[in-house]
Protein backbone atom coordinates (compact mmCIF):
# COMPACT_ATOMS: atom_id res chain seq x y z
CA UNK A 1 0.00 0.00 0.00
CA UNK A 2 1.37 3.61 -0.74
CA UNK A 3 3.04 4.78 2.08
CA UNK A 4 1.91 8.75 0.46
CA UNK A 5 -1.37 8.88 0.69
CA UNK A 6 -4.71 6.47 1.17
CA UNK A 7 -7.39 5.04 -1.49
CA UNK A 8 -10.78 6.01 -0.89
CA UNK A 9 -12.59 3.66 0.67
CA UNK A 10 -9.58 1.37 2.10
CA UNK A 11 -8.17 1.81 5.56
CA UNK A 12 -5.13 4.14 6.02
CA UNK A 13 -1.72 2.49 7.15
CA UNK A 14 1.76 3.08 6.43
CA UNK A 15 4.27 0.46 4.81
CA UNK A 16 7.32 1.79 6.09
CA UNK A 17 10.55 -0.46 5.55
CA UNK A 18 13.96 0.47 7.19
CA UNK A 19 15.78 -2.39 6.16
CA UNK A 20 16.50 -3.94 2.59
CA UNK A 21 17.60 -7.16 4.31
CA UNK A 22 14.34 -8.97 4.32
CA UNK A 23 12.06 -9.74 1.99
CA UNK A 24 9.47 -11.80 2.25
CA UNK A 25 5.51 -13.00 0.54
CA UNK A 26 2.10 -12.50 2.21
CA UNK A 27 2.36 -10.13 5.25
CA UNK A 28 5.80 -9.14 4.93
CA UNK A 29 6.74 -6.28 2.93
CA UNK A 30 10.34 -6.62 0.92
CA UNK A 31 13.46 -4.75 2.51
CA UNK A 32 13.10 -1.05 0.86
CA UNK A 33 12.40 2.45 1.72
CA UNK A 34 9.83 4.90 1.12
CA UNK A 35 9.74 8.75 0.34
CA UNK A 36 7.03 10.28 1.08
CA UNK A 37 3.82 10.12 3.04
CA UNK A 38 0.90 11.71 3.02
CA UNK A 39 -0.19 15.03 5.64
CA UNK A 40 3.29 15.92 5.46
CA UNK A 41 3.87 18.88 7.67
CA UNK A 42 7.05 21.11 6.81
CA UNK A 43 8.60 24.23 8.32
CA UNK A 44 11.22 25.87 7.12
CA UNK A 45 14.64 27.23 9.19
CA UNK A 46 15.77 23.39 9.36
CA UNK A 47 13.14 22.39 11.48
CA UNK A 48 11.72 18.99 11.27
CA UNK A 49 8.84 17.49 10.09
CA UNK A 50 6.69 14.46 11.43
CA UNK A 51 4.59 12.73 8.83
CA UNK A 52 0.84 10.67 10.28
CA UNK A 53 1.09 7.27 10.18
CA UNK A 54 -1.66 5.31 11.58
CA UNK A 55 -5.40 6.52 11.60
CA UNK A 56 -4.90 7.74 15.46
CA UNK A 57 -2.66 10.75 14.90
CA UNK A 58 -3.81 13.51 13.88
CA UNK A 59 -1.33 15.67 11.81
CA UNK A 60 -0.76 19.59 12.85
CA UNK A 61 0.29 21.72 9.26
CA UNK A 62 2.55 24.63 10.08
CA UNK A 63 2.39 27.42 6.93
CA UNK A 64 5.65 28.23 5.68
CA UNK A 65 6.34 32.01 5.72
CA UNK A 66 6.87 33.76 2.98
CA UNK A 67 8.13 37.50 1.78
CA UNK A 68 6.98 40.23 -0.22
CA UNK A 69 7.12 40.00 -4.01
CA UNK A 70 8.01 42.91 -5.55
CA UNK A 71 9.17 44.30 -9.14
CA UNK A 72 9.75 47.10 -10.73
CA UNK A 73 9.79 48.46 -14.14
CA UNK A 74 11.63 51.26 -15.77
CA UNK A 75 11.18 53.58 -18.66
CA UNK A 76 12.73 56.53 -19.54
CA UNK A 77 11.70 60.10 -17.57
CA UNK A 78 9.42 58.18 -15.28
CA UNK A 79 10.26 57.19 -11.93
CA UNK A 80 7.80 55.75 -8.47
CA UNK A 81 8.80 54.09 -5.65
CA UNK A 82 9.49 51.05 -6.85
CA UNK A 83 10.82 52.38 -10.28
CA UNK A 84 14.15 53.33 -11.27
CA UNK A 85 14.86 55.23 -14.58
CA UNK A 86 18.36 55.30 -15.84
CA UNK A 87 19.77 57.35 -18.57
CA UNK A 88 21.81 55.63 -21.11
CA UNK A 89 25.29 53.94 -20.39
CA UNK A 90 24.25 54.29 -16.43
CA UNK A 91 24.32 51.55 -14.05
CA UNK A 92 21.57 50.78 -10.98
CA UNK A 93 22.46 48.45 -8.33
CA UNK A 94 19.74 46.88 -6.49
CA UNK A 95 20.90 44.73 -3.51
CA UNK A 96 18.49 42.89 -1.05
CA UNK A 97 19.26 41.07 2.20
CA UNK A 98 16.35 38.35 3.68
CA UNK A 99 15.83 36.97 7.04
CA UNK A 100 15.96 33.73 8.05
CA UNK A 101 12.28 31.93 6.54
CA UNK A 102 11.56 34.58 3.89
CA UNK A 103 11.42 34.52 0.04
CA UNK A 104 12.10 37.28 -1.99
CA UNK A 105 11.25 37.75 -5.63
CA UNK A 106 12.31 40.46 -7.43
CA UNK A 107 12.34 41.65 -11.72
CA UNK A 108 14.02 44.24 -12.93
CA UNK A 109 13.69 45.61 -16.76
CA UNK A 110 16.03 48.46 -18.21
CA UNK A 111 16.07 50.02 -21.87
CA UNK A 112 18.60 49.85 -23.99
CA UNK A 113 21.81 51.55 -22.91
CA UNK A 114 21.57 50.63 -19.31
CA UNK A 115 22.52 48.02 -16.71
CA UNK A 116 20.73 46.69 -13.86
CA UNK A 117 23.07 44.26 -11.55
CA UNK A 118 20.99 42.26 -8.98
CA UNK A 119 22.27 41.17 -6.05
CA UNK A 120 20.80 39.15 -2.77
CA UNK A 121 21.87 37.59 0.38
CA UNK A 122 19.76 34.89 2.21
CA UNK A 123 20.12 33.37 5.29
CA UNK A 124 19.94 29.50 5.94
CA UNK A 125 16.41 28.57 5.43
CA UNK A 126 15.50 31.12 2.55
CA UNK A 127 14.79 30.97 -1.18
CA UNK A 128 15.22 33.72 -3.60
CA UNK A 129 13.90 34.30 -7.45
CA UNK A 130 15.68 36.82 -9.26
CA UNK A 131 15.09 37.67 -13.01
CA UNK A 132 17.22 40.59 -14.90
CA UNK A 133 16.92 41.68 -18.40
CA UNK A 134 19.72 43.47 -19.85
CA UNK A 135 21.02 45.52 -23.19
CA UNK A 136 23.60 42.70 -23.94
CA UNK A 137 25.20 45.67 -26.19
CA UNK A 138 25.34 48.34 -23.62
CA UNK A 139 24.49 46.71 -20.45
CA UNK A 140 26.29 44.26 -17.87
CA UNK A 141 26.63 40.84 -19.55
CA UNK A 142 24.95 38.48 -17.14
CA UNK A 143 27.16 35.68 -18.88
CA UNK A 144 29.90 37.82 -19.04
CA UNK A 145 32.98 38.34 -16.69
CA UNK A 146 31.26 40.83 -14.33
CA UNK A 147 28.14 38.63 -14.38
CA UNK A 148 26.21 37.93 -11.34
CA UNK A 149 23.26 36.04 -10.75
CA UNK A 150 21.75 32.72 -11.23
CA UNK A 151 24.14 30.67 -13.04
CA UNK A 152 21.11 29.12 -15.24
CA UNK A 153 20.41 32.29 -16.67
CA UNK A 154 24.00 31.59 -18.65
CA UNK A 155 24.27 27.64 -18.62
CA UNK A 156 21.52 25.52 -19.92
CA UNK A 157 21.47 21.48 -20.09
CA UNK A 158 24.48 21.02 -18.20
CA UNK A 159 27.11 22.15 -20.74
CA UNK A 160 30.74 21.41 -19.59
CA UNK A 161 31.80 25.61 -19.17
CA UNK A 162 30.19 24.58 -15.75
CA UNK A 163 33.14 22.43 -14.76
CA UNK A 164 36.65 23.42 -14.35
CA UNK A 165 38.16 19.65 -15.56
CA UNK A 166 36.60 16.84 -17.57
CA UNK A 167 33.94 16.07 -14.80
CA UNK A 168 31.74 12.48 -14.64
CA UNK A 169 29.36 12.94 -17.36
CA UNK A 170 26.47 10.25 -17.83
CA UNK A 171 24.12 10.52 -20.77
CA UNK A 172 22.68 7.67 -19.69
CA UNK A 173 23.25 6.15 -23.37
CA UNK A 174 25.09 3.24 -22.45
CA UNK A 175 23.86 0.43 -20.52
CA UNK A 176 27.62 -1.40 -19.29
CA UNK A 177 28.32 2.69 -18.60
CA UNK A 178 25.24 3.38 -16.63
CA UNK A 179 25.99 -0.78 -14.64
CA UNK A 180 29.61 0.65 -13.94
CA UNK A 181 28.23 3.55 -12.02
CA UNK A 182 24.76 2.82 -10.75
CA UNK A 183 22.59 0.71 -9.07
CA UNK A 184 18.99 0.71 -8.97
CA UNK A 185 16.72 -1.44 -7.27
CA UNK A 186 12.90 -1.87 -6.34
CA UNK A 187 11.15 -0.37 -9.75
CA UNK A 188 14.14 0.11 -11.47
CA UNK A 189 14.60 2.69 -13.70
CA UNK A 190 15.81 1.90 -17.32
CA UNK A 191 18.10 3.16 -19.96
CA UNK A 192 15.62 4.22 -23.28
CA UNK A 193 15.22 6.68 -25.78
CA UNK A 194 18.74 7.92 -24.38
CA UNK A 195 17.48 9.17 -21.18
CA UNK A 196 17.36 7.42 -17.66
CA UNK A 197 13.43 6.59 -17.24
CA UNK A 198 11.51 6.45 -13.94
CA UNK A 199 7.71 5.05 -14.49
CA UNK A 200 5.31 5.52 -15.43
CA UNK A 201 4.20 3.76 -12.51
CA UNK A 202 1.35 1.81 -12.06
CA UNK A 203 0.06 3.56 -8.80
CA UNK A 204 -1.17 0.42 -7.64
CA UNK A 205 -1.68 0.05 -3.26
CA UNK A 206 2.25 -1.57 -2.95
CA UNK A 207 4.54 1.11 -2.76
CA UNK A 208 7.26 -0.93 -4.18
CA UNK A 209 6.04 -1.28 -7.63
CA UNK A 210 5.99 2.89 -7.03
CA UNK A 211 9.55 3.69 -5.97
CA UNK A 212 12.26 3.77 -8.42
CA UNK A 213 15.38 4.88 -6.94
CA UNK A 214 19.59 4.44 -8.42
CA UNK A 215 22.83 4.80 -6.18
CA UNK A 216 25.75 6.39 -7.93
CA UNK A 217 28.67 3.62 -6.88
CA UNK A 218 31.24 6.32 -6.30
CA UNK A 219 31.47 8.87 -3.69
CA UNK A 220 31.54 13.10 -4.34
CA UNK A 221 32.24 15.46 -1.61
CA UNK A 222 32.30 19.24 -2.40
CA UNK A 223 31.33 18.85 -5.85
CA UNK A 224 28.68 20.84 -8.49
CA UNK A 225 25.93 18.91 -9.56
CA UNK A 226 24.12 19.18 -12.79
CA UNK A 227 20.80 17.44 -14.26
CA UNK A 228 18.43 17.92 -17.02
CA UNK A 229 14.99 16.42 -16.19
CA UNK A 230 12.08 16.09 -18.24
CA UNK A 231 8.15 15.79 -16.08
CA UNK A 232 5.27 15.78 -17.13
CA UNK A 233 2.85 16.49 -14.36
CA UNK A 234 -0.19 15.16 -14.73
CA UNK A 235 -3.62 17.43 -15.55
CA UNK A 236 -5.08 16.84 -12.42
CA UNK A 237 -2.62 17.18 -9.44
CA UNK A 238 -2.45 14.42 -6.27
CA UNK A 239 -0.76 15.14 -2.86
CA UNK A 240 2.82 13.56 -2.48
CA UNK A 241 2.67 12.08 -6.28
CA UNK A 242 4.83 12.62 -9.38
CA UNK A 243 7.74 13.36 -7.40
CA UNK A 244 10.87 13.32 -8.37
CA UNK A 245 14.56 13.99 -6.25
CA UNK A 246 18.54 14.23 -6.52
CA UNK A 247 20.01 13.47 -3.22
CA UNK A 248 23.86 14.33 -2.31
CA UNK A 249 25.35 13.46 0.57
CA UNK A 250 24.16 10.26 0.66
CA UNK A 251 25.92 9.33 4.19
CA UNK A 252 27.81 5.61 3.46
CA UNK A 253 25.02 2.82 5.27
CA UNK A 254 22.10 5.28 5.15
CA UNK A 255 18.82 3.67 5.96
CA UNK A 256 17.10 5.87 2.90
CA UNK A 257 17.87 6.96 0.11
CA UNK A 258 17.19 10.44 0.66
CA UNK A 259 18.98 10.87 3.76
CA UNK A 260 21.15 13.38 2.23
CA UNK A 261 20.80 16.81 1.07
CA UNK A 262 17.49 16.20 -0.79
CA UNK A 263 16.63 18.85 -3.86
CA UNK A 264 12.64 17.65 -4.54
CA UNK A 265 10.80 18.85 -6.99
CA UNK A 266 6.97 18.80 -6.48
CA UNK A 267 4.57 18.77 -9.42
CA UNK A 268 1.29 18.94 -7.56
CA UNK A 269 2.64 22.13 -5.34
CA UNK A 270 4.48 23.60 -7.74
CA UNK A 271 7.26 24.14 -5.75
CA UNK A 272 11.38 23.22 -5.28
CA UNK A 273 11.84 21.79 -1.80
CA UNK A 274 15.61 21.43 0.15
CA UNK A 275 15.15 18.03 2.81
CA UNK A 276 16.84 15.58 4.64
CA UNK A 277 14.77 11.91 5.70
CA UNK A 278 15.27 11.54 8.99
CA UNK A 279 13.08 8.85 9.87
CA UNK A 280 10.70 6.69 8.82
CA UNK A 281 7.86 8.87 8.05
CA UNK A 282 9.84 11.70 9.29
CA UNK A 283 11.95 14.78 7.16
CA UNK A 284 13.45 17.62 8.26
CA UNK A 285 12.46 20.88 6.09
CA UNK A 286 14.79 23.23 5.66
CA UNK A 287 13.72 25.86 2.24
CA UNK A 288 11.32 25.49 -0.30
CA UNK A 289 10.26 28.22 -2.72
CA UNK A 290 7.19 27.97 -5.86
CA UNK A 291 8.71 26.42 -8.94
CA UNK A 292 5.75 27.05 -11.96
CA UNK A 293 4.52 23.51 -14.23
CA UNK A 294 2.75 23.33 -17.13
CA UNK A 295 -0.15 20.64 -16.80
CA UNK A 296 -0.66 17.46 -18.84
CA UNK A 297 2.96 18.27 -21.52
CA UNK A 298 6.62 17.62 -20.65
CA UNK A 299 8.51 20.14 -18.68
CA UNK A 300 12.22 20.35 -18.75
CA UNK A 301 14.05 21.21 -16.06
CA UNK A 302 17.37 21.91 -15.45
CA UNK A 303 19.29 21.62 -12.23
CA UNK A 304 22.05 22.50 -10.39
CA UNK A 305 22.60 21.44 -6.83
CA UNK A 306 26.53 22.80 -5.56
CA UNK A 307 27.54 21.90 -2.17
CA UNK A 308 31.06 23.19 0.22
CA UNK A 309 31.08 22.08 3.38
CA UNK A 310 27.92 22.11 5.42
CA UNK A 311 26.62 24.68 3.18
CA UNK A 312 24.17 24.20 -0.08
CA UNK A 313 22.46 25.89 -2.69
CA UNK A 314 20.33 24.98 -5.70
CA UNK A 315 19.21 26.49 -8.96
CA UNK A 316 16.22 25.21 -10.38
CA UNK A 317 14.99 26.35 -13.83
CA UNK A 318 12.26 25.16 -15.91
CA UNK A 319 12.69 25.95 -20.01
CA UNK A 320 8.76 26.80 -20.20
CA UNK A 321 9.86 30.04 -17.47
CA UNK A 322 13.45 30.69 -18.75
CA UNK A 323 13.23 33.59 -16.46
CA UNK A 324 11.77 32.18 -13.24
CA UNK A 325 14.94 30.80 -11.76
CA UNK A 326 14.51 29.65 -8.26
CA UNK A 327 17.70 29.76 -6.16
CA UNK A 328 17.29 28.12 -2.25
CA UNK A 329 19.97 27.62 0.60
CA UNK A 330 20.95 25.50 3.55
CA UNK A 331 23.01 24.34 5.83
CA UNK A 332 23.04 20.88 7.07
CA UNK A 333 25.66 18.44 8.52
CA UNK A 334 26.69 15.54 6.86
CA UNK A 335 30.16 13.74 6.21
CA UNK A 336 32.93 14.97 3.66
CA UNK A 337 31.88 12.70 1.06
CA UNK A 338 28.18 11.05 -0.30
CA UNK A 339 26.75 9.21 -3.08
CA UNK A 340 24.20 10.61 -5.60
CA UNK A 341 20.60 9.32 -5.39
CA UNK A 342 17.95 9.85 -8.27
CA UNK A 343 14.68 8.75 -7.27
CA UNK A 344 10.55 9.29 -8.19
CA UNK A 345 8.00 8.70 -6.66
CA UNK A 346 4.44 7.49 -7.73
CA UNK A 347 5.17 9.27 -11.16
CA UNK A 348 2.15 8.68 -13.42
CA UNK A 349 3.92 9.75 -16.54
CA UNK A 350 7.62 8.97 -17.14
CA UNK A 351 10.41 11.08 -15.71
CA UNK A 352 13.65 10.98 -18.32
CA UNK A 353 16.63 11.89 -16.68
CA UNK A 354 18.82 13.34 -20.00
CA UNK A 355 22.16 14.17 -18.57
CA UNK A 356 23.86 14.41 -15.31
CA UNK A 357 27.36 15.90 -14.76
CA UNK A 358 29.67 15.97 -11.90
CA UNK A 359 32.57 17.64 -11.32
CA UNK A 360 34.28 20.52 -9.89
CA UNK A 361 32.78 24.60 -10.51
CA UNK A 362 35.30 25.96 -13.20
CA UNK A 363 36.89 29.37 -12.31
CA UNK A 364 34.23 31.27 -14.30
CA UNK A 365 31.48 30.37 -12.48
CA UNK A 366 33.05 29.33 -8.98
CA UNK A 367 32.77 32.53 -7.34
CA UNK A 368 29.35 33.12 -8.28
CA UNK A 369 28.18 29.98 -6.60
CA UNK A 370 29.90 30.69 -3.70
CA UNK A 371 28.17 34.01 -3.06
CA UNK A 372 24.71 32.24 -3.29
CA UNK A 373 25.96 29.85 -0.56
CA UNK A 374 23.94 30.97 2.84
Amino acid sequence: MSPYRSIPGLPLRFLVLVSAVTVACGDSQPAGDTDSTSNQTTTTGATTSTEATSEDVTPTTTAVTTGPDTSSTSDPGTSTTSTSTTDPVTSTTATSTTEPGTSTTSTSTTEPGTSTTSTSTTEPGTSTTSTSTTDSETGVDPCGPDGEGPLLNCYEGCPPELFAVLPYVEEFDDQADYDAHWAGNWDAPVLADGALSFGPHPLTLDWWDNYSPTTSKEKYGDTLQCARVRITPPATAIEDDDLFEITVRLPEGAMYETSGMTLLIDTANEQVLLRSRVGQAEWVDYADAPLAFDRDVENTIDALVYGQGDKYVIEVRNAAYPDDIVVVTAEATFGPTGETTLLGWRDSKTVYVDRLVIGEPSAAVYDRLVAELP
